[in-house]
């Protein structure tokens, strides 16, 4: 098997099991794996199978916000897909997404409300409480 093929494979698997952990409510939003744009082409049919399969919804994501969840990963010039049953899910994520950049665009991304951003969107991503502290302890160094 070539490398392309078993990429998109892992990929499509990836994007099968967020859907059927979105479905069941498991995980309120999740997110696939990164892709590059060029790779948009051949991972869409899959996204749109299995999301008619599990009767979810999904968001092309061009620019994912990046808090102190994720730490130093690198993101941009990546897309992903946001995978989600409900629409207030998304327009919460959109929300959060906006009030980040309009704390960037102040200079007030910092302190509280950096940690605050990284809080909800752990919440959006279904990872317990205890877990987005593990997460925020291991960033900040605490």
């Amino acid at each position: 098997m070539d490398e392309g093929s078993f990429a998109l494979g892992k990929q499509v698997g990836e994007i099968k099991a967020w859907c059927e952990a979105s479905r069941s409510g498991a995980k309120e939003m999740s997110l696939s794996a990164p892709f590059s744009p060029e790779d948009y082409e051949a991972i869409l049919p899959h996204m749109e199978e299995q999301a008619r399969r599990n009767e979810v919804k999904f968001h092309l994501e061009k620019a994912l916000m990046g808090t102190d969840l994720f730490g130093e990963m690198e993101l941009s010039g990546t897309w992903v897909f946001i995978i989600y049953a409900e629409d207030e899910v998304l327009e919460r994520y959109l929300a959060l997404k906006a009030e980040m950049e309009g704390l960037e665009s102040e200079g007030a991304y910092l302190g509280d409300a950096r940690r605050r951003i990284a809080e909800g969107m752990g919440r959006l991503l279904g990872y317990s409480e205890a877990h987005i502290e593990r997460r925020l302890r291991m960033v900040y160094g605490e």
